[in-house]
């Protein structure tokens, strides 16, 4: 009999459930849209679970400053959001407890020292540089539970072996973490840094390899103005909670720049470049042509996301910019690619978490005239 009782108290939630969830759905919708067209609405959007997630997370979030979904997203100290550990181990290699040895870093950075010989073999000007990851910067915001290895990360490894080996490695976490006591760096609900942490990236690598090969190359005169972005980035994305954060939540600046006549064009998956227009924007696997640059050089700009906001001031300073993804052009393509466009300067910036990857490091065998 006490079985049976469970039974039906199980199937009335469980019906009670299944006739709420497609009423909060449709409000939530009315609330974002402020407009409802029941045609368009499938089955699974009538009954998903989204919105009670998204909750749920919110009340763990503003209750208890706690995130129910650690994995992918860690709370810190004032409203700062943090990539969780299900990434790449990020909070291990923030600990310090990320397992690896020194042979591994080794050979690591013995192909990255050959990655650097083949691009000087070619005359091509070589550095990799760091972004560091917002745990390095803002470790000051980490939960308490979670504390930083100050000089005890595979970051710190990798960047000693690969200093005893010459390579033009640069790490921006000394210079963003000076900076940072002037403005916010980084977004505190996204992985990524604003406009200004970017520009600060910027100006130093221009800086290091100026002095690593003894150029002059030239700043473009810009402007920078403070601004506002929508509430939540991809960190409350996550945790499906950016709707009910203000429209007006993170802090970010905007560059300006004076006389540009600037045009973009995209690239097919094959890497042959269509034509390039001044509307034709997209977020990768795309090129820029600056008529009036502040250098005449061509730059090939293998990144990440990180890359984004500080390509536009990359593309103002040189004639031509390639940006593509590191994770996606190397070996042989990547080879025939720099053999056809021929850049002045490769620049490979890395966002932390993922340095010791290895496509990064792939053998580029010797170019070829053959096209692709």
């Amino acid at each position: 009999m006490k079985q049976k009782k469970l039974v039906i108290y199980f199937m009335v939630v469980s019906l009670s459930l299944i006739l709420f969830l497609p009423l909060l759905n449709v409000s939530f919708a009315y609330m974002k849209n402020k407009k409802i067209n029941f045609h368009d609405y499938t089955r699974q959007q009538f009954f998903s679970t989204d919105n009670i997630e998204s909750m749920i997370n919110y009340f763990g979030y503003k209750v208890f400053n706690t995130s129910f979904n650690e994995a992918q997203v860690v709370i810190g100290k004032d409203d700062f959001f943090f990539l969780g550990n299900g990434y790449v181990n990020v909070i291990d290699k923030t600990k310090g407890t990320y397992k690896y040895t020194e042979a591994q870093i080794d050979i690591w950075t013995t192909k990255l020292k050959k990655l650097q010989e083949w691009y000087e073999k070619e005359g091509i000007e070589f550095v990799i540089v760091i972004a560091p990851n917002k745990h390095t910067i803002y470790s000051d915001k980490l939960p308490q539970k979670i504390i930083y290895k100050e000089g005890g990360t595979i970051t710190d490894a990798i960047v000693q072996s690969a200093l005893a080996k010459n390579i033009h490695i640069l790490n921006l976490k000394q210079i963003l973490r000076e900076k940072k006591q002037d403005k916010q760096l980084y977004f505190s609900t996204d992985t990524h840094w604003n406009h200004y942490g970017a520009l600060v990236g910027y100006l130093h690598t221009m800086e290091y390899i100026n002095h690593l090969y003894n150029k002059h190359y030239k700043i473009p005169q810009y402007s920078i103005t403070k601004t506002t972005s929508s509430g939540g980035g991809d960190l409350t994305n996550f945790l499906k909670i950016r709707y009910f954060l203000s429209d007006y939540l993170e802090q970010d600046y905007h560059f300006i720049f004076q006389n540009s006549q600037l045009c973009y064009g995209k690239m097919s998956k094959s890497y042959q470049l269509e034509r390039c227009t001044p509307r034709n924007k997209t977020r990768f696997n795309r090129y820029t042509i600056e008529k009036n640059p502040a250098n005449k050089e061509n730059l090939l700009y293998l990144c990440d996301s990180f890359g984004l906001k500080n390509s536009e001031i990359y593309q103002k300073t040189f004639h031509t910019v390639w940006r593509l993804h590191n994770g996606y052009i190397y070996g042989k393509m990547l080879a025939n690619f720099i053999q056809k466009h021929k850049p002045d300067i490769v620049i490979y910036q890395i966002v932390e978490r993922d340095l010791g990857g290895n496509t990064l490091v792939t053998d580029l065998p010797s170019v070829t005239q053959k096209k692709f």
